[in-house]
């Protein structure tokens, strides 16, 4: 279930529910996915999310089921506003609607039967703010959330071979190295395997 005014906080950033019924939400996922980046850290084929309503059932049928059914998902990274902007009285809802949104973290399992027993770290950042540190911060930060607030204390770091940018992700969060494997449960390819500090040597256990 998602929540409107749930966040969490980091020294820059909040992390929030994305609502299907928020039209701002929608349109900025259309604008996240269609960048070339983007398009690029999914295997080049273009996405299907290309207008509001798109993202909207996108959101509901993905975002929102997986939140249900998991209790974590794929949230929304927002810049801060400067603290001189805020209003004390607002609710967040209120609050989030002067703030920037610059991409989305994620904690993910899937929705498939059989899917892996811990979730994966994803985070996407609009092009024009990576290298900030942001997917860093936003990352740490839902670990550390779901860690001590959800029990989830196995996270699995995939990403595509030769992705230099999400490596230094992973390694500055202090993931593990575990190889290359083919992914049952993302799309089939190769992927690099990571794994958060304290996860066993048999990744067997996890479904993998």
């Amino acid at each position: 279930m998602t929540d409107p005014n749930f966040h969490i906080t980091t020294p820059r950033l909040y992390l929030s529910h994305i609502i299907s019924s928020n039209d701002a939400h929608c349109d900025f996922i259309v604008h996240l996915y269609n960048t070339p980046q983007f398009i690029a850290s999914i295997g080049g084929k273009p996405t299907s999310i290309t207008t509001t309503e798109a993202a909207r059932e996108y959101i509901v049928n993905r975002f929102e089921a997986e939140h249900t059914k998991n209790g974590y998902g794929t949230y929304l990274v927002s810049l801060k506003q400067d603290s001189s902007d805020q209003s004390t009285d607002a609710s967040f809802a209120e609050t989030l609607k002067g703030c920037t949104p610059i991409g989305t973290v994620s904690l993910t399992r899937g929705l498939a039967p059989g899917a892996y027993k811990a979730p994966d770290i994803g985070f996407a950042i609009i092009p024009e703010l990576n290298g900030k540190g942001y997917a860093t911060e936003a990352a740490r930060e839902l670990i550390d959330y779901a860690r001590l607030n959800l029990g989830v204390d196995a996270v699995f770091g995939f990403f595509a071979k030769g992705n230099p940018r999400s490596r230094r992700i992973v390694e500055k969060l202090g993931f593990e190295d575990r190889g290359v494997r083919k992914l049952e449960f993302f799309g089939g390819g190769e992927s690099e395997i990571w794994t958060s500090p304290g996860m066993d040597e048999n990744l067997e256990v996890y479904g993998l």
